[in-house]
């Protein structure tokens, strides 16, 4: 008896059985990004850079993940602004299709330093970007993040700085 039908019949078999599906409160998702930094109502600053990041998020819910965030900017001028921020947002997306809005808000904290100067901040950003998903594993986005300097009186910062960056991402599952 050929064994190529019994073959066929059990793959038929085991692909009617249910698949295992994850949702976003299984998931673990790593990124990197790259990107421009800006604050572009600074009469003293300079207003235009580059800036460069690793992102880490875990899904608690089936629409809301918390990410923590760190990035490095650079901005370019007569003399340079140097910033390091490192943050946590809480961040909905709308996971059902295959561009992924993402809206969010978070908290950080900022190291800058501009003309000699160094100075640590406090800051909180609004998060609206889109994720697509290349495949259950892989995700490509785009965030823009509007930050408010919220000690920005003592500071030479503005109280209003931005990013934009694209990001390439990992997911994997936890169970």
């Amino acid at each position: 008896m050929p064994k190529l039908p019994w073959i066929f019949v059990a793959m038929l078999g085991l692909s009617a059985l249910p698949q295992t599906v994850r949702a976003l409160e299984d998931q673990v998702t790593l990124g990197v990004e790259l990107g421009w930094a800006g604050v572009p109502n600074s009469s003293t600053l300079p207003k235009n850079g580059i800036g460069a990041g690793l992102t880490g998020a875990f899904g608690i819910t089936d629409a809301w993940a918390v990410r923590g965030l760190g990035n490095v900017n650079i901005l370019f001028g007569d003399r340079r602004l140097r910033t390091g921020i490192f943050g946590v947002e809480a961040i909905y997306l709308l996971d059902i299709v295959r561009f992924v809005p993402v809206f969010g808000f978070g908290v950080d904290g900022m190291v800058s330093g501009f003309g000699g100067r160094t100075r640590a901040e406090f800051a909180m950003h609004a998060l609206l970007g889109i994720d697509f998903l290349i495949n259950p594993r892989w995700l490509i986005g785009v965030d823009g993040r509007g930050y408010w300097v919220t000690t920005n009186r003592a500071s030479f910062l503005d109280p209003l700085f931005f990013t934009v960056a694209a990001r390439l991402g990992f997911r994997f599952d936890t169970h």
